[in-house]
This record gives structure tokens, C-alpha cells and sequence, in this order.
């Protein structure tokens, strides 16, 4: 399974310490809350995403979605569960527009 590194994101400007409260090792449990500004929060979701049938997506598919997240996610949309449902919905248009 191909599995996005840090290395492997687009963008730079992540924060990679936790915030108060927040925990980089307890993402799966912090599953109500999304926060696209933290590193670790984007990969693993990044990580946790895969096709249609289940199957493992390659790494620039998820640096697509990782610029979905970066550039078009709504504001209001913060669960990670909704941000999954909005990047399986958006895909097929918006990886279209994907500039690298």
C-alpha cells in the first residue's frame, strides 16, 4: 500500500505540534473534529482514504485530495466523516482543475 509521507505533500505550511487538547497520536479516537492546518491530521486522513471498491489509491491521488482539502474544502465542513463524504463527491470534477 502506497502510503503518503510528509515528504509526499504539496503544501508546506502545516503545523506539526498539537494543539491544547489535541493529540498527533489519537486521530482515530479525534474523529468529530478535522483541523486541515495540522500536518498530521491531513496525512492520516489522507492515508485513510481508498477507492470505490476498497481498494489502496496511489500517491497522487491522494496529493489531489490533499489539495482538495487545501484549496476547496468549505469552511463549515470540519468532521472528519464530512470531509470524506465531500472529497468522494467532489473528486471526479475537481481533480480536473488540479494545477501540479
Amino acid at each position: 500500500m502506497p502510503t503518503l509521507k510528509k515528504s509526499d505533500l504539496k503544501y508546506s505550511n502545516y503545523s506539526w505540534n498539537a494543539v491544547p487538547g489535541d493529540n498527533p497520536h489519537r486521530t482515530v479516537e479525534d474523529a468529530d473534529r478535522f483541523s486541515r492546518k495540522e500536518g498530521y491530521e491531513v496525512l492520516t486522513l489522507l492515508n485513510s482514504l481508498t477507492s470505490k471498491d476498497g481498494g489502496d489509491l496511489d500517491i497522487r491521488v491522494r496529493q489531489i485530495c490533499e489539495w482538495m482539502i487545501h484549496e476547496k474544502l468549505p469552511s463549515n465542513l470540519q468532521g472528519r466523516s464530512k470531509v470524506k463524504a465531500w472529497i468522494f463527491e467532489n473528486y471526479t470534477l475537481l481533480s480536473k482543475s488540479y494545477p501540479f
